[in-house]
């Protein structure tokens, strides 16, 4: 097989930005799985870089795994959805980890922390997300069916010497 680390919903780890940084290697097989998950619903605009200033009080302090529902997934079969995608903020990441200080990972449905539009704070998002303040990023994640019943995910990247980002299962457990 042969493709692209970063095809499809995938996971960036540190060593993407940090030749110092950790790659898939340096998880156990524990940290892959987040009791305590928690979906934040955002409506995102084209272009928009994100901040969820207005919204960090609605993330619970204990969260693990925060997923950002965008509903930008509607763009995924036109230009809009990598030409004109949103973004995160640089300095959403160090808020997050004040407020959630357990936070491992963040996963969103848009194609990349960075928007196309202003990638050089991209790459600062990147660099602060995943080397400073030690969140991995999920990328291009499908949550057309995810709800805030989420009460367990479980990840399963591929499990490769070495590498800086791979595709990535991400399964939800429902409360029912």
């Amino acid at each position: 097989m042969k493709f692209p680390s970063h095809s499809g919903t995938h996971i960036d780890f540190p060593k993407h930005f940090s030749d110092e940084g950790k790659t898939s290697n340096d998880y156990s097989a524990d940290f892959w799985i987040f009791n305590n998950p928690f979906l934040l619903y955002y409506k995102a605009n084209k272009n928009e870089i994100i901040d969820l200033n207005n919204l960090l009080h609605l993330i619970p302090s204990s969260t693990d795994f925060l997923i950002i529902k965008t509903g930008f997934h509607k763009c995924r079969n036109s230009v809009d959805y990598w030409k004109n995608n949103p973004g995160l903020d640089p300095e959403l990441a160090p808020r997050l980890k004040s407020t959630c200080p357990n936070l491992k990972v963040i996963g969103f449905d848009f194609i990349s922390i960075s928007s196309f539009s202003n990638r050089e704070m991209g790459r600062i998002a990147h660099r602060k997300f995943l080397v400073e303040n030690e969140i991995l990023v999920i990328e291009d994640m499908s949550l057309i069916e995810a709800s805030n019943k989420i009460e367990k995910v479980y990840c399963f990247p591929l499990l490769i010497n070495g590498i800086d980002g791979c595709p990535v299962t991400v399964i939800g457990e429902i409360i029912e």
